[in-house]
């Protein structure tokens, strides 16, 4: 595949958050918007997380020539842990299959009225044939995804505000026990979103040319992650009841107008379909990377993980965000802390030499 520009990689950075759970608002309500103005302060404790932990995993796996997110983070110290880690990745972006299946499911049936096990294998029909085209199936899909979402999120935050003259409303408490204050929410929030992008990004490591494209990308693309996601946090502040809604900026754009609806029910859809996708190539990808038989028959894991994840998203979309996604925050903070602790050592011994 071609090299990635510094646009591309911006679209891709912002590309592998948004989905179902964020374009939705169902995250961005539980960890954040339920905490009133302080939500605003977790976000962006997140965004810069984000930026500081992506940049050390790109610039690691572009010296290292390593693919191996495990070893990134554990350099030839306890194997039994590294495999601890892939096996950890691998279960977080099957988690994430498995949720975006929920959140397409509990949309189509809205949006048709048919059972929710009929929408659910329609979108796991639609799913499987782009999963076969891989990294330039994802790298299409942000390209598209990112900028029509951004736009209107920018028009539904701002016109909700206009609406509400520019009054946020206090906090309405915690969601979930396992979030109990906005600066946990931003640390779990983004700790279990890296987890699960850093087998998504790493590919991306051999397509990008020099060390300034990344930066510039990641820039670029911190920007646009924290002004569509702010966007959505005012809005979901401006009208607190929204969080009630099992898909809230859905509520709020269909409040505004019908057609808006529409159309963020079209970027919905996107979403999920997009942040599916990508789980579910770095899967298989990673997967077979450790666990070579996986690699010789990846189509035939494909269709199992397919299945497997389709029959558990039958749980339900807003019952598996509050639970798999604190849980695997919690879990993942050392391991990304390793990260950094790794990328910190490696600038200072090329400043060394």
């Amino acid at each position: 595949m071609k090299r990635v520009s510094s646009i591309q990689l911006a679209f891709s950075f912002v590309g592998v958050f948004l989905g179902a759970g964020f374009v939705s608002g169902q995250e961005l309500w539980q960890f954040f918007a339920c905490f009133g103005p302080l939500g605003f302060l977790g976000f962006g404790m997140t965004a810069a997380l984000c930026l500081l932990v992506v940049t050390a995993l790109l610039q690691l796996a572009q010296k290292t020539r390593c693919g191996d997110v495990g070893a990134l983070m554990l350099p030839g110290e306890l194997p039994w842990l590294c495999r601890l880690v892939d096996l950890l990745q691998c279960l977080l972006l099957f988690g994430i299959v498995v949720i975006m299946i929920a959140g397409a499911t509990a949309l189509l049936q809205g949006l048709t009225g048919l059972p929710a096990p009929v929408c659910g294998l329609l979108f796991c029909l639609i799913l499987l044939p782009a999963a076969l085209f891989e990294l330039r199936g994802i790298v299409t899909a942000f390209s598209v995804l990112v900028p029509i979402t951004a736009v209107t999120a920018v028009i539904l935050g701002v016109t909700i505000l206009f609406r509400q003259d520019f009054q946020l409303a206090p906090a309405a408490g915690t969601v979930s026990v396992l979030l109990p204050n906005w600066w946990v929410s931003g640390i779990t929030y983004a700790a279990y979103n890296l987890f699960g992008a850093l087998g998504i990004l790493i590919p991306f490591a051999a397509l990008v040319s020099d060390p300034r494209t990344i930066r510039r990308g990641l820039g670029l693309g911190a920007i646009i992650f924290l002004v569509l996601t702010f966007c959505i946090l005012a809005a979901l502040m401006a009208v607190p009841g929204s969080g009630n809604a099992e898909l809230p900026t859905a509520a709020l754009a269909r409040m505004l107008h019908p057609l808006l609806g529409g159309v963020y029910d079209l970027l919905m859809g996107l979403g999920m379909f997009s942040a599916a996708l990508a789980s579910l190539i770095a899967l298989i990808q990673q997967a077979g990377f450790h666990w070579p038989v996986l690699q010789r028959r990846r189509r035939s894991f494909l269709l199992l993980f397919l299945a497997a994840a389709y029959v558990l998203s039958l749980a339900g979309f807003g019952n598996l965000i509050s639970i798999v996604y604190p849980v695997f925050g919690y879990i993942s903070i050392p391991f990304l802390c390793l990260l950094v602790r790794n990328w910190i050592k490696s600038r200072q011994r090329a400043k060394q030499h």
